[in-house]
């Protein structure tokens, strides 16, 4: 008897952006997901200059500290700092970047007191980034879970420098605007984005917040 077909693994196959992370090899397709909310915000650019401290979370695999460490490689030499540093946490463990001495994963778990504790003694960072999403019900469940999640993350940014940046992953409900509407005083400019590279049946979007002024 043939071996029966797996569904997630054919739509994934299917998948250009999941196509094109392979042939380039990337560590997933969210890496097209930053580079083009990036591209368009200039999340990489804090107060005119490349961030020097970058907290990841929700970083596993590694596809986001992937696009922010190949950005700054392709800085000219003279704009590149020994103070770089790129942070990455998730509860799952990361591949180690072992040929890029800055960057240093973690397993925790966001909401435990050890990891604010970590990000406090760490502060003020220049970007925070979170691509965050809880391992999917299909239903009300994923997003009151996400929910919790942004707002945690959100709550972080009072360790982020003032002039900072964040991206952050939420998605669509009614919650999510009263949210949205929350946090848009505490940056210059804060947006909603759903990437070309987000799948067209996913709820996911992106809150953008350039320039952070505080709460």
């Amino acid at each position: 008897m043939g071996s029966k077909k797996n569904p997630w693994l054919s739509k994934q196959k299917s998948d250009p952006y999941y196509k094109r992370s392979k042939n380039e090899h990337h560590r997933a397709r969210s890496y097209y997901k930053l580079q083009e909310i990036d591209r368009k915000y200039h999340i990489l650019s804090v107060n005119g200059r490349f961030p020097k401290k970058i907290l990841d979370l929700g970083a596993a695999p590694g596809a986001w500290i992937e696009y922010t460490s190949n950005q700054y490689q392709s800085l000219p030499e003279k704009q590149q700092s020994k103070k770089f540093q790129i942070v990455g946490i998730d509860l799952t463990s990361i591949r180690p970047f072992s040929e890029l001495p800055n960057i240093k994963c973690f397993r925790m778990d966001i909401f435990k007191p050890e990891c604010e504790a970590f990000i406090q003694e760490s502060s003020p960072w220049d970007v925070i980034l979170s691509d965050l999403a809880p391992k999917t019900a299909g239903d009300f469940r994923d997003v009151a879970i996400q929910e919790s999640m942004v707002q945690k993350v959100l709550y972080f940014t009072r360790y982020l420098k003032i002039g900072g940046n964040i991206v952050v992953k939420i998605f669509q409900s009614d919650q999510s605007n009263v949210i949205f509407e929350k946090w848009k005083p505490a940056f210059r400019l804060f947006k909603r984005m759903k990437p070309s590279a987000s799948r067209p049946k996913s709820r996911e979007l992106y809150f953008i917040g350039k320039s952070y002024i505080g709460l």
